[in-house]
């Protein structure tokens, strides 16, 4: 069962990634005005929606195994590709990343995403640098399909207490930082959490009046535009907790009343998992052929600039999803469904 509303989120979330990772190929070409750093929420609207996601595909019943395999499917071989194009560029290419510094071990971390510190950046993110998400979601993953052991409302207080736990560890110890357990510490964990008790819920039938389902909608997303940029207290719940509410008001406002199918942003949010994890090096590709051109001296070549971006990572976007990433998922789930008949036999 596909659920649209979450579709243009993954889309919406997708773009205010973008839109925010692209203030720094702005200001390599001469911008210097204010920037929305509020965009960064997509991160967390991402989050919600995974553990929404997680809970509802698995409502009625899977194995953990079987939980497993599919995520390994969906994630694993479109992130090992692209972090391998980025290997090879640090090899063949290293001038051309412009933030990147090849280290063997930092790599290898970044194939099994787990958190080290970034030889050039010196902050715990991967080679592929969006993939520094993929590293809470993997994680999230493991604690959540080890869940699928228990019946499901001790699975929802187990997982929800773990991660409770977690974000519980920074406030209540000394934790070293830059080390793994500092990572997984983050508050952003509840995220996840906020998310599978949201699909608790839709799972169980919950409803909201569309009033009442929009109200939610907008004050998230207000909240998290006017919260957004203060960059104070706590991630999880300032940030978090909004995106809940845009997470749960969208999923609601097309229970109580249908939403119409936009082709453009549902293509969107199918592609938006190669968009993500493309458009930082589509942004880097675009600002540096952009500085190598005499484009800066016009009036307005900043918006030009950015306009170009936008549309050339989701262009690329879109062509990695179509050519790339849907042939991966028909291989992997074909493989998979090869060996499920083997076992019937």
């Amino acid at each position: 069962m596909e659920i649209l509303s979450i579709q243009y989120l993954r889309g919406c979330a997708a773009l205010l990634i973008v839109f925010y990772h692209l203030e720094l190929q702005l200001q390599r070409v001469g911008y210097e005005g204010y920037w929305p750093h509020f965009l960064s929420a997509g991160v967390d609207i991402f989050f919600v929606i995974s553990g929404f996601i997680m809970w509802i595909t698995t409502a009625n019943g899977m194995s953990a195994l079987e939980f497993f395999r599919r995520r390994i499917v969906r994630v694993v071989p479109l992130y090992w590709l692209l972090t391998s194009v980025a290997v090879g560029i640090l090899i063949a290419f290293p001038s051309v990343m412009q933030s990147g510094q090849f280290d063997r071990s930092h790599v290898l971390a970044s194939y099994l995403f787990f958190p080290v510190v970034h030889p050039s950046l010196g902050i715990m993110v991967p080679v592929l640098v969006p993939g520094w998400t993929l590293n809470y979601e993997m994680f999230f993953y493991l604690i959540f399909g080890l869940g699928l052991f228990l019946p499901a409302i001790l699975r929802l207080v187990a997982v929800s207490t773990i991660l409770l736990g977690l974000a519980a560890i920074k406030s209540l110890t000394s934790v070293p930082p830059f080390t793994a357990i500092d990572f997984y510490a983050s508050d952003r964990v509840l995220e996840f959490a906020f998310g599978t008790a949201l699909g608790w819920l839709y799972v169980g039938g919950s409803k909201l009046s569309p009033t009442s389902a929009w109200v939610c909608f907008l004050f998230g997303a207000a909240s998290i535009i006017f919260v957004g940029d203060s960059g104070m207290g706590s991630r999880g719940l300032l940030i978090g907790i909004p995106a809940l509410l845009v997470v749960a008001g969208a999923v609601m406002i097309e229970r109580s009343k249908g939403l119409p199918n936009f082709h453009s942003l549902h293509l969107l949010g199918n592609a938006s998992y190669s968009l993500y994890l493309s458009h930082t090096m589509t942004l880097s590709m675009i600002g540096q052929l952009w500085r190598r051109l005499p484009l800066g001296l016009f009036p307005g070549s900043s918006l030009v600039f950015g306009c170009a971006s936008l549309a050339f990572a989701i262009f690329f976007g879109l062509l990695i999803h179509r050519y790339i990433e849907m042939p991966m998922l028909r291989f992997g789930n074909l493989q998979m469904f090869s060996r499920n008949k083997a076992r019937e036999f």
